[in-house]
């Protein structure tokens, strides 16, 4: 995305630290003694940047070279240790901006909305042809997961024109437990749009979107790859896999693989990344611990052209309040301060 945007060259930071496996781990080439051969490093999403990371990262950069940090502390943050972007921001030593234009979006409800959340504040809706912020409003846990099915299935693709696979990506809070997790939602939309057999030990189909759990750079993989199944040879035990940005077709083994479905992905997985079409389940029984204000902010700002929440209407100044997940003690801003 980025190298689309800006046309010139982007890398994960994992991919520019040149990994490579000793003993079974990863270890970086690039270090202190080979730092990377760059005058300026413009590094966007420090959010989802856990401490190890970017410590690893930093060593790697060489004495001289500018460096621009670029993050929204009000997303999710990392999933690893830390709260990266928030303490470098906090210790007061170094030069911040704050941009309060957004240019990503046109003035919409996704954009307003984006604002409300983050200030605090309840949503506005406006369901009406040409809005690109719906709410459609279900208190029954099966009524929604049958409404988001039909939505991405039928009435999206038939109102916007878009592909249900590529253009719409649904989201939500919790991979598991409820029929409006990740892997109920998954299972419900691979029956509706790619019904068969399932080849013994996969659950994967020719036709499936999935998604990679885990970076592996000796099959050219990085986490969150998403693409599509192109092929299952049962007899040799190999999957492949059509992935897009940049277009690669990748051989995997048939059982041990770090694949998984994607047609409902965690909003965790999917910060980083961007869809036409957003749809997102809102709903009592998917629980407190995770929808909490900025898991509801990052999802919707996920959304180019259009965002559908589908639920329960009375959750949503409930989730805003709740902003303890933001709260990670890790005294990287203090000892910033001490140096």
């Amino acid at each position: 995305r980025m190298t689309e945007q800006s046309g010139q060259p982007a890398h994960t930071i994992h991919k520019l630290l040149e990994p490579k496996m000793v003993d079974g781990k990863f270890v970086f080439k690039r270090n202190a003694k080979r730092p990377i051969e760059a005058n300026l490093i413009l590094l966007d999403e420090l959010s989802m940047t856990d401490t190890w990371l970017m410590a690893r990262f930093l060593n790697a950069v060489a004495p001289g070279t500018r460096l621009i940090l670029v993050g929204d502390f009000n997303q999710l943050p990392s999933i690893g240790p830390g709260n990266v972007l928030k303490d470098m921001i906090a210790c007061g030593l170094i030069p911040c901006a704050e941009l309060t234009i957004i240019k990503r979006q046109d003035e919409g409800l996704i954009v307003r909305n984006a604002h409300h959340i983050k200030n605090g504040d309840d949503i506005e809706i406006n369901n009406v042809d040409g809005s690109d912020f719906l709410f459609i409003e279900h208190d029954d846990e099966a009524k929604v997961h049958k409404t988001i099915l039909d939505l991405v299935c039928d009435t999206l693709p038939n109102r916007e024109g878009c592909d249900p696979l590529r253009d719409i990506q649904i989201i939500a809070p919790l991979r598991k437990r409820t029929s409006l997790s990740c892997e109920a939602l998954n299972a419900a939309f691979q029956d509706r749009f790619n019904p068969g057999p399932e080849p013994a030990g996969t659950a994967m189909r020719v036709g499936d979107k999935v998604i990679q759990m885990k970076n592996d750079y000796e099959l050219g993989v990085i986490n969150g790859d998403i693409g599509f199944v192109s092929d299952i040879d049962k007899k040799n035990r190999k999957l492949h896999v059509a992935f897009e940005n940049p277009e690669r077709l990748v051989e995997f083994a048939l059982w041990e693989n770090d694949l998984q479905l994607a047609y409902a992905v965690t909003v965790h997985k999917f910060q980083g990344s961007e869809a036409r079409v957003i749809v997102m389940p809102i709903h009592k029984c998917l629980g407190t611990f995770l929808m909490q204000r900025n898991l509801l902010y990052t999802a919707i700002s996920r959304a180019q052209d259009l965002c559908v929440l589908v639920g329960q209407r009375s959750e949503i100044p409930k989730i805003i309040k709740r902003n303890q997940q933001q709260r990670r003690h890790t005294r990287l801003r203090e000892m910033i301060q001490e140096l």
